[in-house]
């Protein structure tokens, strides 16, 4: 099993093929304690989009909100810029049959639209133990990383002192959120932006922060595949997870599938 600096031994998750479908998916989800399972994906190098991956992740890094775009229009919108106009097309499109086909997946999983977003640049705030928010009753989150070399942390929320968590984050949040932001808008390193911080660097590296009860209890998503996760919502506890530090330098192309209802 693989183990990176400080997380420890990292156990597998759930799994559930994608032809299995979104009934089958929502029945591990409802069981599952950690709230999170995994859909296999072929690797990056067997995709017939892998080209039009690598061209994207070999520009800066960017992030894009689909707004109720169809797919293959919302690729253009970074495709033509940073790419060329039409390049890439027959790839495009089937980039984009298979965001469709996972979105489809995920919204099944509510009975409702879901929301897609891309990104190509690595959040060093993700690296913190952390649950995704909406205020709806029902909400799941699919993540599809293209060409990262790890895979998502989770963990159970057993694991994690809230008390601690709550003083840490009213504490390290805002700066967290505008080093995401530095990040992002510089692609400067975050070794370097933190440097001054080196305690708080070391745990983003190791995962070994001040609220984490049992660090050997995470689960990591194999790299490539893709994964499901609850989001906290007043329904539902969500699930707690964090990006490895081993995908600063190579963050991948990152599909975000965000799908919510009040009547799931």
């Amino acid at each position: 099993m693989a183990t990176t600096a400080g997380d420890g031994p990292a156990r597998g998750l759930e799994r559930v093929a994608f032809d299995a479908g979104p009934e089958a998916a929502r029945h591990l989800l409802d069981r599952s304690a950690i709230g999170a399972i995994e859909i296999p994906r072929p690797p990056l190098d067997e995709l017939p989009y892998r080209a039009l991956v690598r061209a994207l992740l070999a520009r800066p890094g960017f992030k894009l909100d689909f707004n109720r775009l169809d797919p293959e229009a919302a690729l253009a919108l970074v495709c033509d810029p940073l790419l060329g106009p039409g390049s890439f097309a027959g790839e495009r499109v089937r980039l984009a049959e298979d965001i469709a086909a996972l979105a489809a997946f995920a919204g099944a999983l509510v009975g409702a639209r879901a929301s897609v977003s891309m990104r190509s640049y690595f959040a060093p705030g993700d690296t913190v133990w952390h649950v995704d928010r909406v205020n709806e009753a029902r909400a799941f989150r699919l993540l599809w990383p293209l060409g990262r070399p790890a895979g998502m942390r989770v963990t159970s929320a057993d694991t994690i002192d809230p008390d601690v968590y709550r003083g840490f984050m009213q504490r390290e949040f805002p700066l967290l959120c505008r080093l995401d932001t530095r990040v992002l808008r510089t692609g400067a390193a975050v070794e370097t932006l933190w440097a001054h911080r080196p305690a708080q660097l070391a745990a983003m590296v190791s995962g070994q922060f001040p609220f984490l009860l049992e660090p050997g209890r995470a689960c990591e998503v194999a790299p490539g595949a893709a994964s499901i996760h609850r989001v906290q919502t007043p329904m539902q506890p969500g699930a707690w997870h964090r990006s490895s530090w081993d995908n600063r330098r190579s963050p991948g192309l990152q599909i975000v599938i965000t799908a919510a209802s009040d009547t799931a």
